[in-house]
């Protein structure tokens, strides 16, 4: 009797696991943030995090952009 290796290959279904929308959330607001972190960076030499603590960006704001 034949095993299904035998037969070449397999499908399988693939189950994807559904993000809640705290995640949904999560991944774009970080890949927001990588975003305009690098438009900075293009724009200027660097990120300048004092002028933007000037402008009213919050330290939690400005501390996600920095790991970003």
């Amino acid at each position: 009797m034949k095993q299904p290796a035998d037969y070449g290959a397999v499908k399988v279904n693939v189950v994807k696991k559904s993000k809640s929308k705290a995640e949904l959330l999560d991944h774009s607001t970080n890949s927001l943030l990588r975003a305009v972190k690098q438009k900075m960076l293009k724009k200027q030499e660097g990120v300048d995090y004092s002028k933007l603590r000037k402008d009213g960006y919050s330290d939690r704001f400005l501390a996600k952009l920095e790991k970003a």
